[in-house]
């Protein structure tokens, strides 16, 4: 059976309402329960394995800071000559170029073989969520590299407890590949890694543990980027075996990734960030120094417990607050704000549920108060999602037309 033929003419589904009698049926962990009947089939690691791709796969999962590592060790990759794939929260990337639009973190494992031999990277990094490993969306994929870049609370909705939250990222680190990881080693027979106050056990073979920050001035604003930074340079450094004075040189040139600490207005100081997590809220604003006004929201239907720490560590790391709408879903836009205001250590806050009003509401406040306003929560998303219904929203280009017209 030749199954690049099979492949290349489009012969070859996961879904078992596309299948005929020409087609071949790619069976796994998700749709094994509707294919019982199905006797002719083979499984992701059988079609990666006939493949035989030239392709280096490199997982990249953590709570927060996958997106920017994953763009900054592709950068790495590509300044060294190699040809990058790079899939994740923002859409699949060939050479740092935009080729798909986005969809999940983790798209379908039969997604992501034919992106890989489409394009034939020398490596392909992707962002892996624990959703994925949970649902098995990388299965039949041997990694040759991991990282993880921080763990903190999120997906609770999913998980149901921070215990099971970690089980699934330390079932992600259990084979020999390189694995490079933010925490701090605890000596044991077996490899413990204590990150984000939870101890990790990791297989010890090729296992890479990054205490402190290995790269200082970069271009990307947020101490805790130098984390992200150091974790895709030290991954680099191993993989292709480069100098890690040369691979510096080059991470100076990187900018950083659109939505991630990037800086909208320099007058008044207009900063957009993904954060929406208590440990990410956190991070972001005490990596901004002078006078700061948070503005933010959360999800509805996902993990209600996180709504407020949200807004306990944006009162502790932040002057002003003010809580607006995120992507409500279908939940009571009302009832997210108050699950937020729960937390909140002190008064200096307004509730402007139209994100549009409330960003007008924060760069007025930002340029009277002189201070920094931090935009947080989308990043680059471009849409408000509100009960199934995706409304176009982007806070960079609402942020730029207000300041337009004030």
């Amino acid at each position: 059976m030749d199954l690049i033929h099979y492949l290349q003419n489009d012969l070859i589904t996961d879904d078992t309402t596309e299948l005929t009698s020409k087609k071949l049926f790619l069976k796994t962990f998700q749709n094994q329960k509707y294919a019982k009947n199905i006797n002719n089939f083979i499984t992701p690691r059988d079609l990666l394995k006939y493949l035989f791709l030239p392709v280096k796969f490199i997982g990249i999962t953590g709570t927060n800071g996958k997106t920017t590592t994953a763009f900054a060790l592709s950068f790495l990759l590509k300044e060294l000559g190699f040809n990058v794939a790079t899939q994740g929260t923002e859409g699949f990337f060939y050479n740092l170029e935009k080729a798909k639009p986005k969809t999940l973190t983790t798209p379908s494992i039969f997604t992501t073989i034919k992106r890989a031999f489409e394009y034939k990277p020398d490596f392909f990094v992707m962002e892996v969520s624990s959703h994925a490993i949970v649902q098995q969306r990388i299965e039949g994929i041997d990694f040759y590299a991991k990282i993880m870049t921080s763990f903190s609370q999120d997906h609770l909705d999913f998980h149901k407890s921070m215990e099971e939250y970690k089980r699934v990222k330390e079932s992600f680190f259990q084979d020999e590949s390189i694995k490079v990881v933010n925490g701090e080693l605890i000596k044991s027979e077996k490899c413990k890694v204590k990150s984000g106050g939870y101890v990790f056990e990791m297989n010890c073979k090729n296992l890479y543990v990054i205490k402190k920050p290995i790269v200082e001035n970069i271009l990307m604003a947020g101490e805790f980027n130098k984390m992200n930074f150091s974790l895709a340079l030290k991954t680099a450094e191993i993989i292709t075996n480069s100098s890690f004075a040369i691979l510096h040189s080059q991470l100076k040139k990187f900018k950083g990734v659109a939505g991630r600490m990037e800086i909208v207005s320099k007058e008044p100081l207009i900063i957009v960030d993904f954060a929406h997590t208590p440990d990410g809220i956190e991070n972001v604003l005490k990596s901004v120094k002078g006078k700061k006004i948070a503005l933010f929201g959360a999800g509805g239907n996902r993990d209600r417990g996180k709504r407020a720490l949200m807004g306990k560590a944006a009162s502790e790391n932040a002057d002003f607050i003010i809580i607006t709408n995120d992507n409500p879903r279908c939940e009571d836009e009302i009832n997210i704000i108050e699950d937020i205001k729960k937390g909140l250590v002190h008064k200096n806050y307004l509730i402007i549920p139209d994100r549009k009003e409330a960003i007008k509401k924060g760069i007025e406040l930002a340029k009277k108060e002189k201070a920094i306003l931090l935009v947080l929560g989308k990043g680059e998303e471009k849409y408000i999602e509100k009960c199934n219904e995706k409304i176009p929203f982007s806070d960079r280009d609402v942020i730029r037309s207000l300041l337009n017209s004030l």
